[in-house]
Protein backbone atom coordinates (compact mmCIF):
# COMPACT_ATOMS: atom_id res chain seq x y z
CA UNK A 1 0.00 0.00 0.00
CA UNK A 2 0.80 3.40 -0.57
CA UNK A 3 -0.33 6.78 0.89
CA UNK A 4 0.59 10.10 -0.74
CA UNK A 5 0.87 12.29 2.68
CA UNK A 6 1.28 15.66 1.03
CA UNK A 7 -0.64 16.52 -2.48
CA UNK A 8 -3.24 19.41 -3.82
CA UNK A 9 -5.46 19.72 -6.19
CA UNK A 10 -4.48 20.89 -9.51
CA UNK A 11 -6.82 24.12 -11.04
CA UNK A 12 -6.94 22.45 -14.23
CA UNK A 13 -8.51 18.55 -13.58
CA UNK A 14 -8.97 18.50 -9.86
CA UNK A 15 -9.56 15.69 -8.14
CA UNK A 16 -10.75 13.75 -11.01
CA UNK A 17 -7.03 14.30 -12.60
CA UNK A 18 -5.36 13.57 -9.06
CA UNK A 19 -6.84 10.36 -8.68
CA UNK A 20 -5.86 9.26 -12.60
CA UNK A 21 -2.51 10.51 -11.43
CA UNK A 22 -3.04 7.96 -8.27
CA UNK A 23 -3.98 4.96 -10.42
CA UNK A 24 -0.68 5.78 -12.98
CA UNK A 25 1.24 5.42 -9.99
CA UNK A 26 -0.64 3.16 -8.27
CA UNK A 27 -0.82 4.99 -4.99
CA UNK A 28 -3.80 3.86 -2.94
CA UNK A 29 -4.75 6.82 -0.71
CA UNK A 30 -3.57 10.87 -1.03
CA UNK A 31 -4.06 13.45 1.75
CA UNK A 32 -4.77 16.73 0.01
CA UNK A 33 -4.44 20.26 1.46
CA UNK A 34 -7.16 22.79 1.38
CA UNK A 35 -5.34 25.76 1.08
CA UNK A 36 -7.21 29.56 2.30
CA UNK A 37 -3.99 31.26 2.19
CA UNK A 38 -4.32 35.71 2.20
CA UNK A 39 -4.94 36.87 -0.59
CA UNK A 40 -5.58 33.94 -2.58
CA UNK A 41 -8.18 31.91 -3.71
CA UNK A 42 -9.39 29.39 -1.49
CA UNK A 43 -9.73 25.83 -2.67
CA UNK A 44 -11.01 24.69 0.71
CA UNK A 45 -14.59 23.99 -0.81
CA UNK A 46 -13.60 22.37 -3.30
CA UNK A 47 -10.82 19.72 -1.62
CA UNK A 48 -13.52 19.05 0.95
CA UNK A 49 -16.40 18.11 -1.93
CA UNK A 50 -13.80 16.03 -3.16
CA UNK A 51 -12.58 14.06 0.04
CA UNK A 52 -16.21 13.55 0.48
CA UNK A 53 -16.80 11.88 -2.83
CA UNK A 54 -13.87 9.90 -2.71
CA UNK A 55 -12.74 7.07 -0.25
CA UNK A 56 -9.09 7.39 -1.33
CA UNK A 57 -8.77 11.01 -0.62
CA UNK A 58 -8.58 12.85 2.81
CA UNK A 59 -7.81 16.43 3.47
CA UNK A 60 -6.30 18.52 6.05
CA UNK A 61 -7.04 22.08 6.15
CA UNK A 62 -4.23 24.89 6.57
CA UNK A 63 -5.12 27.67 9.15
CA UNK A 64 -4.34 31.46 8.14
CA UNK A 65 -2.30 32.93 10.99
CA UNK A 66 -3.71 36.37 10.76
CA UNK A 67 -7.19 35.09 11.49
CA UNK A 68 -6.41 33.75 14.73
CA UNK A 69 -8.02 36.54 16.86
CA UNK A 70 -11.49 35.76 14.75
CA UNK A 71 -13.43 33.69 16.68
CA UNK A 72 -15.59 32.72 14.47
CA UNK A 73 -13.06 31.46 12.21
CA UNK A 74 -11.18 29.48 15.19
CA UNK A 75 -14.83 27.59 15.76
CA UNK A 76 -15.02 27.09 11.93
CA UNK A 77 -11.59 24.96 11.86
CA UNK A 78 -12.02 23.65 14.69
CA UNK A 79 -15.51 22.46 13.03
CA UNK A 80 -13.85 21.26 10.23
CA UNK A 81 -11.82 19.06 11.74
CA UNK A 82 -14.81 17.24 13.37
CA UNK A 83 -15.25 15.74 10.06
CA UNK A 84 -14.53 12.36 9.30
CA UNK A 85 -12.17 12.70 6.14
CA UNK A 86 -10.45 16.15 7.20
CA UNK A 87 -7.71 14.69 9.25
CA UNK A 88 -4.90 17.68 10.28
CA UNK A 89 -4.34 21.39 10.30
CA UNK A 90 -1.55 22.61 8.18
CA UNK A 91 0.30 26.06 8.87
CA UNK A 92 2.51 27.56 6.25
CA UNK A 93 5.89 28.94 8.32
CA UNK A 94 7.61 31.59 6.19
CA UNK A 95 4.85 32.45 4.07
CA UNK A 96 3.01 34.42 6.57
CA UNK A 97 5.15 36.13 9.10
CA UNK A 98 5.22 34.65 12.76
CA UNK A 99 6.65 31.98 14.82
CA UNK A 100 4.91 28.56 15.54
CA UNK A 101 5.95 29.66 19.20
CA UNK A 102 3.24 32.49 19.06
CA UNK A 103 1.64 32.15 22.11
CA UNK A 104 -2.04 33.14 20.11
CA UNK A 105 -1.55 29.53 18.36
CA UNK A 106 -1.52 27.71 21.97
CA UNK A 107 -5.00 27.10 21.96
CA UNK A 108 -5.20 25.58 18.86
CA UNK A 109 -2.17 23.56 19.42
CA UNK A 110 -4.16 22.47 22.91
CA UNK A 111 -7.23 21.97 21.29
CA UNK A 112 -5.00 19.39 18.35
CA UNK A 113 -3.47 17.56 21.61
CA UNK A 114 -6.72 17.32 22.99
CA UNK A 115 -8.53 15.71 20.16
CA UNK A 116 -5.58 13.87 18.42
CA UNK A 117 -5.43 15.70 15.51
CA UNK A 118 -2.30 16.16 13.96
CA UNK A 119 -0.61 19.37 12.88
CA UNK A 120 1.68 20.36 9.90
CA UNK A 121 4.43 22.73 9.28
CA UNK A 122 5.87 24.27 6.46
CA UNK A 123 9.37 23.77 6.10
CA UNK A 124 11.92 24.82 4.43
CA UNK A 125 12.55 26.99 1.34
CA UNK A 126 10.21 29.28 0.08
CA UNK A 127 8.80 29.88 -3.83
CA UNK A 128 11.69 32.59 -5.29
CA UNK A 129 10.67 35.96 -4.84
CA UNK A 130 8.14 35.33 -1.68
CA UNK A 131 8.05 38.34 0.63
CA UNK A 132 8.10 35.65 3.39
CA UNK A 133 11.03 34.72 5.65
CA UNK A 134 12.80 32.22 6.07
CA UNK A 135 13.97 32.20 9.50
CA UNK A 136 10.11 31.13 10.53
CA UNK A 137 10.31 27.70 7.99
CA UNK A 138 13.53 26.61 9.35
CA UNK A 139 13.32 23.08 11.33
CA UNK A 140 14.38 24.19 14.30
CA UNK A 141 11.40 26.62 15.25
CA UNK A 142 9.26 23.37 15.30
CA UNK A 143 11.50 22.19 18.55
CA UNK A 144 10.15 24.30 21.11
CA UNK A 145 6.49 23.57 19.93
CA UNK A 146 6.90 19.90 20.03
CA UNK A 147 8.89 20.45 23.46
CA UNK A 148 6.37 22.45 25.51
CA UNK A 149 3.53 20.19 23.37
CA UNK A 150 4.61 16.57 24.02
CA UNK A 151 1.67 14.72 22.97
CA UNK A 152 1.16 17.19 19.77
CA UNK A 153 1.41 14.95 16.56
CA UNK A 154 3.76 17.25 14.28
CA UNK A 155 4.84 16.44 10.93
CA UNK A 156 7.30 18.66 9.18
CA UNK A 157 6.60 19.16 5.78
CA UNK A 158 8.84 18.87 2.77
CA UNK A 159 11.78 17.99 5.90
CA UNK A 160 12.60 21.27 6.05
CA UNK A 161 14.75 21.23 2.92
CA UNK A 162 17.65 22.50 2.41
CA UNK A 163 17.96 21.69 5.90
CA UNK A 164 18.20 18.28 6.72
CA UNK A 165 20.73 17.59 9.15
CA UNK A 166 18.47 20.25 11.38
CA UNK A 167 15.25 18.46 10.54
CA UNK A 168 16.83 15.11 11.66
CA UNK A 169 18.37 16.52 14.77
CA UNK A 170 14.34 17.65 15.79
CA UNK A 171 13.22 14.29 14.54
CA UNK A 172 15.49 12.64 16.77
CA UNK A 173 15.01 14.88 19.38
CA UNK A 174 11.38 14.75 19.73
CA UNK A 175 9.17 11.49 19.47
CA UNK A 176 6.19 13.31 18.67
CA UNK A 177 7.21 14.43 15.20
CA UNK A 178 7.80 13.44 11.63
CA UNK A 179 8.53 14.63 8.03
CA UNK A 180 7.26 13.92 4.82
CA UNK A 181 9.44 13.60 1.92
CA UNK A 182 7.72 15.96 -0.44
CA UNK A 183 9.24 18.61 -2.72
CA UNK A 184 12.94 17.68 -2.74
CA UNK A 185 12.92 18.20 -6.25
CA UNK A 186 12.76 21.08 -8.72
CA UNK A 187 9.30 21.46 -9.45
CA UNK A 188 7.74 21.15 -12.05
CA UNK A 189 10.40 19.30 -13.89
CA UNK A 190 10.91 15.70 -14.60
CA UNK A 191 13.08 13.86 -11.91
CA UNK A 192 16.08 12.71 -14.01
CA UNK A 193 18.42 9.65 -13.46
CA UNK A 194 20.73 11.92 -11.50
CA UNK A 195 18.34 13.99 -9.37
CA UNK A 196 17.41 10.24 -7.93
CA UNK A 197 21.40 10.14 -7.02
CA UNK A 198 21.58 13.31 -5.34
CA UNK A 199 18.50 12.36 -3.23
CA UNK A 200 19.76 9.24 -2.33
CA UNK A 201 22.83 10.61 -1.17
CA UNK A 202 21.11 13.53 0.90
CA UNK A 203 19.12 11.14 2.60
CA UNK A 204 21.64 8.42 3.29
CA UNK A 205 23.42 11.88 5.40
CA UNK A 206 19.79 11.87 7.66
CA UNK A 207 19.83 8.21 7.65
CA UNK A 208 22.95 8.21 9.47
CA UNK A 209 22.03 10.06 11.72
CA UNK A 210 18.64 8.73 12.31
CA UNK A 211 20.18 5.19 11.98
CA UNK A 212 16.98 4.59 9.82
CA UNK A 213 14.10 5.84 7.95
CA UNK A 214 11.29 5.25 10.64
CA UNK A 215 10.34 8.95 11.01
CA UNK A 216 9.48 9.79 7.31
CA UNK A 217 6.28 10.05 5.06
CA UNK A 218 6.02 9.89 1.68
CA UNK A 219 4.91 12.56 -0.02
CA UNK A 220 5.08 14.46 -2.88
CA UNK A 221 3.67 17.86 -3.52
CA UNK A 222 1.70 17.00 -6.31
CA UNK A 223 1.15 18.26 -9.01
CA UNK A 224 4.00 20.30 -8.73
CA UNK A 225 5.87 16.66 -9.33
CA UNK A 226 4.73 13.65 -10.85
CA UNK A 227 3.59 11.39 -8.41
CA UNK A 228 4.58 7.85 -10.23
CA UNK A 229 8.40 9.78 -10.58
CA UNK A 230 8.51 10.67 -7.43
CA UNK A 231 7.91 7.35 -5.99
CA UNK A 232 10.33 6.19 -8.31
CA UNK A 233 12.14 8.48 -6.31
CA UNK A 234 11.92 7.49 -2.90
CA UNK A 235 11.31 3.27 -3.82
CA UNK A 236 15.11 3.88 -4.93
CA UNK A 237 16.45 4.52 -1.42
CA UNK A 238 17.82 1.89 0.74
CA UNK A 239 15.36 0.69 2.72
CA UNK A 240 14.57 -2.27 5.12
CA UNK A 241 11.39 -3.80 4.69
CA UNK A 242 9.87 -2.80 8.51
CA UNK A 243 11.44 0.80 6.89
CA UNK A 244 9.41 0.97 3.54
CA UNK A 245 6.06 -0.37 4.99
CA UNK A 246 6.46 2.92 7.54
CA UNK A 247 7.56 5.36 5.05
CA UNK A 248 4.85 4.23 2.22
CA UNK A 249 1.85 4.40 4.02
CA UNK A 250 2.10 2.83 8.17
CA UNK A 251 3.43 6.33 9.66
CA UNK A 252 1.19 8.13 7.39
CA UNK A 253 -1.76 6.00 8.67
CA UNK A 254 -0.91 5.94 12.26
CA UNK A 255 -0.47 9.86 12.10
CA UNK A 256 -3.46 10.55 10.44
CA UNK A 257 -5.74 7.86 11.40
CA UNK A 258 -6.73 6.24 8.28
CA UNK A 259 -7.90 2.57 7.75
CA UNK A 260 -5.45 0.48 5.83
CA UNK A 261 -7.57 -2.73 5.96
Amino acid sequence: MVIDCHTHLDDDGGADKLLRSMDEAKIDASIVIAETLPGEISNAAQVLEAVNQSERLWAIVNCVFSRTVELKYVEELTQLLLGDRVVGLKFYLGYEEYSPNDERLYQLYEYCEKHAVPIMFHTGVLEAGSSGLLEYSHPLQVDRVATRFPNLTIVMAHMGNPWLIDCAAVLAKNENVYADMSAFFAENKSITAHDVEVFKQRMEQVRVFLYSYDKFLFGTDYPLYSQKEYLGAVEALDMQSDEHERVMYANAARVFGIATS
